[in-house]
């Protein structure tokens, strides 16, 4: 029996014990994911959210070592089962390591500008794009979001960098991409977003940084931890959340009505009684519209190899039409594998594969949907109520051109488009020495996309000139359905090979130095074609092997492209610290691009900054502030946003928006007999340089509660890219691009945030990003550049021009309306006036308005832009709320068509109907004939656009550990929450938030409304 006893004794040792505990903070509070690691094994776990944790041991075990970010290391000796185990906090934020251009340091090291948007604020958000968790959050960066599913926004970090593009480069995990590539990232799969914003951090990005720099850094494994899966999951409803007020059917008679009378004809509606309220065409666009999202994902890892692995879907339903018109909808999988080799030798595999399927309606235009419905006609019935005529939705017999039925319009609205793409990194990093780094990366993304969309043959009304088919169904005389097909692939890739070297010198003096190499190649090639002729007119036959259309009477048409860019540059850092106190970095980059002419395919950019913490010195005995760093830097980046020069020659019959014709016209049959120069290369084309400085401060007292960062920038560009307009004596080939001018960009960022724990139960977070920058252009060699069209026939209103603001919006100014016959003869400026019309500002004082008196009436950019977050912990509940703010946009009021028998903007009820009866030049006299032009782009159609948002409201609960034990479930959280809940502004259309390009930021031709979503939800980790 002893020796029965002996052998079990030995056996339970060998077999070892199980040890569990609890890892909290100094006040009691529970550390999650904090790793627990066998001393001087491989044997590993990491806390639950409630701290717990549980990890069988060997016998022989002594020590278990524990970390956990933002605490200091801590080793603890197994003297018991059960361990309550309190860690240190380690200055919290302030140490901690954010990712920079091939490389990390820590906050408090940094000299440079940088925003971090963390992990946990972007899974709370959850969004369907990554720029919506930077809207607010990021001081320095302007986030102007669309309504469309899936669209990309406007992102501006400080302020317009470019005119050929304001679009930053995104670098995910190291690899360059560009901002559309944004839509293929799942958020959950996000582990921190920082952006580079001033030329200190930006310039070893060369000509790539001239408009900021995003770092997207993924979720990776943890080193001897178990496998943790996480599934989060979210389902919402879509609404509209305002309408734009139009009249109704008996409004609108009326003011036709008077609007007839007035110009000398008879009344169009002669009984307004029968008409009520009529169809209103708003109600019928807008669907409530689902959104939901699903995401698993699996981490963990061994002493040698760690991953990360997931899955998730995504589909977004448009509120306009519904998911059968515009829908926006993502398939993902990514696996993050990294493995050591050697103890010297590591490979990452970073892999992810997307599917991204979209549709979406015409919108943002004077033949969009949603400029359809709010100038269609109110008194005609939803569905077509006259016999034998073809069609399903109504026609109106007072509109006779342009606007339709957007219910006709939406029904005949087919197109799609499938994108298949793979992405990531292979990347080898072998640790040459101590402290010596080489790393090789190569970075590739790989797009294949195919769309299609078909154009059918429709009846919008008898006298409707867009109509292609007769009241009976029967095809006009020369009209034909057509079907579009398209197949894209890209292929981009970036080699880059760099070794990073850290060493002290006598314990005070610390480097960081990077060195390295790139090479990158951008291609594409494409196959598109359209045919005529789709049999039965119908969707379901709408391809080009079905369609009977034949050459040369275009009803075949067949065309292609390729290209491609290549970057080869070399670039180094150093960083130095001297004793914690005095930081120092420089910065070089030299850069070449296929882009330019011969005489400028290379150019060198150079950064400096310098930092003084000024609380580690020996003077500074502050019980109030716990860290103080003053900082500063200078330097130049640049910007390629430009094709490859070259010269073409063409016989094409003709190209359109090439401008040359090679072929000559016998009869009616053209024939090519010829070529011609097609395009012509500026071989002096150089790049545009941008040179910023930047000041600084950071601050944080109360042992680090409360934090402040300011900053104040100025970046100087020069030699803009644009392609001019030349004289006709060089014919009509395509025009060159050309260096033409500098722009000046300034402003200030803050960011001030608060962290608070108030006994064990209540957390405390809140934060407030501040954001300025007034942009100027300072110098157009090619004089004004126009923009921003909108109606028929089009009128332009947006400038580039020196002294102004880039796309400032430019028109006439008002100066209410003329009240009487003698007030118009006391002003000869405008002789086709009549009472109750606009009296416009003779500017030049030359006795006429003219087009020489039109001058800036509105800026569509905010004079700043404000985001406050706030969240809260209380016993297992969490509350969170985001608001963002901008103030001093304008906005151009540009989906009325004001046509004759159009449906009007409500304020036309407040419109001049006598002498005394209004001066707001807003609302002038109404009627037919307008002698006066009103209608022409002035300031009567700008809106203050500044707007108050709350973008995010939720509440959650984490049900408490001890009711999921059972289940083996370590957390679980469900949660409720309201998207754009509220909207505060002046302004009098859907939605203020209007993004676009330079020129079209701000003008609303009927924008796509972003949506309110009411949603829940549940995180769930085991």
């Amino acid at each position: 029996m002893l020796y029965v006893l002996l052998f079990a004794s030995l056996l339970a040792m060998s077999q070892g014990r199980q040890v569990s505990g609890r890892i909290t903070d100094e006040k009691g509070n529970p550390v999650p994911n904090a790793s627990i690691l066998v001393k001087g094994t491989t044997l590993g776990t990491s806390t639950g959210e409630d701290g717990n944790f549980q990890l069988n041991v060997p016998a022989s075990a002594t020590i278990l070592q524990i970390s956990s970010l933002n605490f200091e290391p801590k080793e603890v000796a197994i003297t018991g089962t059960v361990l309550n185990i309190t860690l240190q906090a380690s200055g919290r934020e302030m140490d901690e390591v954010v990712v920079v251009g091939y490389g990390t340091q820590k906050v408090t090291k940094i000299s440079g500008a940088v925003s971090t948007i963390k992990e946990k604020d972007i899974e709370k958000l959850r969004p369907v794009r990554a720029e919506d968790a930077i809207q607010g959050r990021a001081a320095g960066v302007t986030v102007i979001s669309p309504g469309s599913p899936g669209a990309k926004p406007t992102v501006l970090v400080r302020g317009i960098p470019s005119y050929t593009g304001t679009d930053p480069i995104v670098v995910v995990d190291g690899a360059i991409q560009t901002l559309d590539d944004l839509n293929s990232i799942n958020s959950a799969d996000i582990e921190s977003v920082n952006i580079l914003k001033d030329a200190a951090t930006t310039s070893i990005y060369g000509v790539k940084g001239g408009n900021g720099v995003i770092l997207v850094t993924t979720k990776s494994g943890k080193r001897n931890q178990k496998t943790e899966i996480s599934y989060g999951g979210n389902y919402g409803i879509q609404e509209v959340f305002s309408k734009i007020g139009v009249l109704n059917a008996t409004e609108y008679a009326a003011i036709i009505n008077e609007g007839s009378v007035a110009s000398g004809g008879d009344l169009v509606f002669p009984d307004l009684s029968v008409l009520g309220k009529g169809t209103d065409w708003q109600d019928q666009i807008f669907k409530n519209a689902p959104l939901q999202s699903h995401s698993l994902t699996a981490r963990g890892g061994s002493e040698k190899m760690t991953y990360f692995l997931s899955g998730s879907f995504l589909n977004q339903d448009g509120i306009v039409g519904g998911g059968d018109k515009s829908f926006f909808r993502r398939i993902t999988g990514t696996s993050n594998l990294q493995y050591n080799i050697t103890n010297k030798l590591r490979f990452t595999a970073n892999t992810s594969f997307v599917n991204l399927r979209g549709s979406g309606i015409a919108e943002n235009a004077i033949n969009g949907v949603i400029s359809n419905a709010l100038n269609f006609d109110p008194t005609v019935p939803v569905y077509n109520n006259q016999p034998n005529t073809y069609g399903l939705y109504s026609t109106s017999p007072y509109i006779l051109s342009e606007i339709i039925n957007p219910l006709t319009q939406l029904a005949d609205t087919y197109n799609n488009s499938n994108t298949n793409k793979l992405y990531g990194k292979l990347e080898l990093q072998y640790t040459l020495l101590k402290n010596l780094t080489f790393t090789s990366r190569y970075g590739y993304t790989l797009t294949n996309v195919t769309g299609k969309s078909f154009t059918p043959l429709a009846y919008y009304g008898a006298g409707h000139i867009n109509s292609t088919l007769n009241a009976d169904g029967s095809t006009k005389p020369g009209a034909h359905n057509v079907v579009n097909e398209n197949k894209t692939t890209y292929y981009n890739y970036t080699w880059e090979n760099f070794a990073n070297y850290r060493f002290d010198l006598d314990d005070v003096h610390q480097f960081d130095l990077v060195a390295g190499m790139s090479v990158a190649k951008t291609t594409g090639n494409a196959i598109l074609g359209s045919r005529q002729d789709v049999p039965f007119n119908s969707w379901e036959f709408a391809d080009i092997s079905s369609a009977t259309g034949t050459a040369p009477a275009s009803g075949l048409d067949v065309g292609s492209f390729q290209y491609e860019r290549i970057n080869l540059s070399y670039f180094g850092r150093m960083n130095y610290d001297y004793d914690n106190r005095y930081l120092a970095s420089f910065t070089f980059r030299r850069d070449g691009s296929y882009a330019f002419g011969p005489d400028n395919k290379f150019a060198n950019f150079y950064a400096g900054s310098l930092g003084w913490i000024v609380s580690n010195e020996a003077f500074f005995n502050s019980n109030l502030i716990s860290n103080l760093k003053i900082r500063g830097s200078y330097g130049a980046t640049g910007n390629e946003n430009v094709s490859p020069q070259f010269q073409r020659i063409s016989n094409s019959i003709y190209s359109y928006g090439l401008g040359q014709n090679a072929g000559y016209t016998f009869g009616n049959n053209p024939t090519s007999i010829g070529a011609t120069i097609s395009s012509f290369r500026n071989d002096a084309l150089g790049w545009e340089k941008q040179v910023q400085q930047n000041y600084g401060f950071d601050i944080a007292i109360w042992k680090n509660k409360l934090s402040l960062s300011a900053d104040y920038y100025q970046k100087n560009i020069s030699g803009l890219l644009f392609t001019p307009t030349l004289s006709l004596y060089l014919g009509t080939a395509a025009l060159p691009t050309a260096n033409i001018g500098t722009t000046r960009t300034s402003g200030v960022d803050l960011t001030l945030s608060y962290g608070e724990t108030l006994g064990k139960q209540f957390r405390l977070n809140t934060y407030v990003n501040f954001t300025t920058a007034k942009n100027e252009v300072t110098e157009t060699n090619n004089g004004l550049i126009q923009g921003g069209f909108y109606g028929i026939p089009g009128q332009s209103i947006t400038r580039f021009e020196k002294g102004f603001t880039p796309g400032y919006f430019y028109g006439y100014q008002t100066n209410g309306l003329f009240q009487n016959q003698d007030e118009i003869d006391a002003s000869s400026a405008q002789p086709g006036a009549q009472p109750g019309d606009i009296r416009f500002a003779d500017l030049n004082k030359d006795g006429r308005v003219d087009a020489n008196d039109r001058t800036q009436i509105g800026d569509p950019f905010p004079e700043f832009t404000m985001g406050w977050g706030l969240n809260l912990e209380f016993r297992g509940f969490d509350f969170a709320t985001f608001v963002y703010a901008s103030v001093g946009n304008d906005i151009y009021r540009a989906y009325e068509r004001n046509l004759a028998m159009t449906n009007k903007y409500r304020g036309v009820l407040g419109r001049w109907t006598g002498e005394g009866s209004t001066n707001d030049a807003r609302y002038p006299r109404y009627a037919f004939v307008d002698g006066n032009n009103n209608t022409r782009a002035s300031d009567r159609y700008v809106e203050d656009g500044s707007f108050i948002k709350i973008k995010d409201l939720q509440l959650g609960y984490t049900i408490p550990a001890d009711f999921l034990k059972k289940a083996k479930i370590n957390r679980l959280r469900i949660y409720a929450q309201v998207k754009n809940a509220f909207t505060f502004t002046r302004y009098s259309g859907y939605d203020p938030e209007i993004s676009g390009g330079i020129f079209d930021s701000g003008i609303d031709r009927g924008i796509y409304p972003q949506a309110r979503t009411w949603s829940a939800g549940l995180d769930l980790k085991f």
